[in-house]
């Protein structure tokens, strides 16, 4: 009990008092901010924060440990205090309070609605959760691994895996070597809660802290449509973020980029689709409003954002290029006094501070480890393969949902024709939809070598808020022409249809099989090798049919790439990939020449497999020696 509570403690402690201290210390009383705004944007900004502060630490030889983590972060909220108390004599102009309440003050109506739909939003995903919280997920098992790496060593981690290699005509397991499919961001929030709580990582809170941030998700499209469009009128604007809300909530809200991608331990992403809607919603309000701690704030997002993701910071990249780039077609005549107010608040002292303080940490304290292997490299060039050569308009369909991409295509068109396309909103939502749905169909001519499939993954939420638009944009021009008696009908089906299609979508992505009581006996089962084996024994284990294999490494410690690992089939059969084939070897024919061999030569004296799919070919041989029996799990012991 204690453990749950001081886990809470540590969800609002790490992931909620740094961003909210921030934003006091540099906006004070202003209102700048609702109250509302401060608390969804609070989680990003603490995130980003204690990575660096985790990294700070990490770097400047102090353990990381939960005392030097709370001692940090206290005093972070310190510095932001004082900085608070320094500017507590602020005036605030009445006409800033009062274009802030008013864009905020539903009406009881309005406010009901947004209530109920939030609570169908959390019913839902927590229904689905609940049947998926258990640690299964392979990625999940893989990101866990680093952070408790960091935990145990109380030291940021070295981004290396070994692996089994031939020397000669001998199999060896090679020196560590870097990877760069991992970014440190993902993992700092994880070891920081364990450290802070004492909670096992294998466990329920990482897929919490990905719903957490799953949630906040739908909160940041609700605020960020109520500011795109709050120029469009008070009323407009709330009517469109309430579309947008329920298009971003209950309606297609089990599908991957959401609660399937807090189940399935998709960290980066997860984070990466709320980081992305905050950066847009700082840099549109800083270039409205002409506002530099909005632009900092955006820029310190950003940062945050090249240290927990790289995809995610990729397609931002993407995003920020063809938003500039329509806004400069559409405002050629106008460019050069733009690009003079840009100027203005980008060489503004603050703001020039920022910049060089972040790249003197990227340079002087911690570089991103995939800007140091080759990760970028392995992104441009064009299409590899077929699964990075785009996706058909039918198949993009069908990852968006057919309503949202038939009406959200209709929102696009419509604010390409618009008399408003030129302003700063309609211009953010067109360049970051429109980069997006080209990098997920014509990957080849923007020079991408990235898998279409998961690009796509980031088109759902501005598709959200272009249909949104869509929906507001097309009644309301039917009400001037056409009779409430044939509107209302209208509504009525339209709301029908698209609720049918987002549910369907829902029982699509159900998980028609849950699988606690399996993972359990190759926990058990782990636990249990790690117990018994010895330094001079190796481990090697399948993860064709086993559940949750990706987890056993969390009881060994060892190595990333540790206990060996026998992979899907067809990764031996690539061509363009050649790789070793001892793994296959010793779990498909462990009585060949080949196979006898690799034990040999790798010391490999535990397999753990699942008995019903590889038992036959140990059984019919004295060598092996079966030492934990299970329904899906077996483990065998070479005499």
């Amino acid at each position: 009990m204690m453990q749950l509570i001081l886990f809470y403690i540590s969800i609002f402690f790490l992931l909620f008092l740094p961003g909210w201290f921030l934003i006091l210390a540099i906006f004070g009383k202003s209102n700048k901010l609702s109250r509302l705004e401060k608390f969804i944007i609070a989680p990003g900004l603490s995130l980003v924060s204690i990575n660096f502060l985790i990294i700070l630490i990490g770097k400047s030889g102090i353990p990381i440990t939960g005392k030097s983590i709370i001692i940090a972060n206290l005093l972070f909220l310190l510095l932001n205090a004082i900085i608070y108390k320094t500017q507590k004599n602020k005036q605030i102009s009445i006409e800033e309070k009062d274009a802030s309440d008013k864009l905020f003050s539903f009406s009881k109506k309005h406010t009901v609605l947004i209530i109920l739909i939030l609570a169908l939003t959390f019913f839902i995903k927590t229904v689905y959760l609940s049947d998926t919280i258990f640690p299964t997920s392979t990625d999940m098992g893989h990101h866990m691994y680093w952070s408790k790496l960091i935990s145990q060593t109380n030291e940021l981690p070295d981004y290396q895996e070994s692996d089994v290699i031939q020397v000669g005509e001998n199999y060896q397991i090679s020196n560590p070597k870097p990877i760069a499919d991992f970014i440190i961001g993902e993992h700092l929030i994880f070891s920081a809660i364990n450290l802070f709580s004492g909670i096992d990582f294998i466990s329920y809170f990482p897929t919490l802290v990905l719903f957490l941030f799953n949630i906040f998700t739908v909160l940041i499209i609700f605020i960020l449509t109520l500011r795109l469009f709050e120029n469009f009128g008070t009323i407009q604007a709330r009517t469109i973020n309430i579309f947008a809300l329920f298009l971003a909530g209950p309606i297609y809200t089990l599908a991957s980029p959401q609660a399937k991608f807090a189940s399935g331990g998709v960290i980066g992403n997860t984070f990466g689709n709320f980081l992305i809607p905050l950066i847009l919603y700082f840099f549109l309000r800083a270039l409205e409003k002409k506002n530099k701690p909005m632009l900092s704030l955006g820029i310190f997002t950003t940062i945050g954002l090249f240290y927990i993701h790289h995809l995610s910071s990729f397609v931002f990249i993407y995003i920020f290029i063809f938003t500039l780039l329509f806004f400069i077609l559409f405002n050629l005549k106008n460019i050069r006094l733009y690009i003079k107010d840009w100027l203005k608040m980008i060489l503004s002292f603050p703001v020039l501070l920022l910049i060089a303080s972040c790249l003197l940490f990227a340079v002087l304290i911690y570089t991103p480890n995939y800007l140091e292997v080759n990760a970028i490299e392995t992104a441009v060039g064009g299409p590899s393969k077929s699964t990075r050569a785009g996706l058909s308009l039918e198949q993009l369909t069908f990852s968006s949902g057919q309503a949202r991409m038939a009406i959200g295509l209709v929102g696009l068109i419509i604010l390409l024709a618009s008399k408003y396309k030129k302003t700063y909103s309609f211009v953010f939502i067109i360049g970051w939809t429109i980069s997006i749905f080209l990098m997920s169909i014509k990957p080849g001519w923007l020079y991408l070598d990235i898998p279409s499939n998961r690009i796509a993954n980031y088109f759902i939420f501005p598709l959200i808020i272009t249909s949104a638009f869509a929906v507001f944009w097309i009644f309301s021009f039917a009400k001037k022409y056409l009779p409430l008696k044939i509107i209302f009908p209208a509504i009525i089906l339209f709301f029908t249809f698209i609720t049918y299609s987002g549910f369907f979508d829902n029982t699509q992505s159900l998980s028609s099989e849950s699988n606690p009581t399996k993972a359990i006996a190759i926990f058990t089962a782990s636990k249990y090798v790690s117990e018994k084996s010895s330094s001079n024994d190796k481990v090697l284990k399948d993860h064709n049919y086993l559940t949750a294999d990706s987890w056993i490494k969390l009881f060994f410690m060892q190595d990333y790439n540790y206990p060996l690992s026998r992979s899907f089939f067809k990764r031996y059969e690539d061509p363009t990939k050649p790789r070793e084939m001892c793994t296959l070897w010793m779990i498909s024919t462990p009585n060949t020449e080949n196979g006898q061999k690799c034990f040999s030569d790798l010391g490999i004296n535990f397999i753990i497999l699942n008995p019903k799919y590889d038992s036959i070919q140990f059984e019919k041989t004295e060598q092996f020696w079966k030492v934990f029996s299970g329904k899906d799990i077996g483990v065998y012991y070479r005499k």
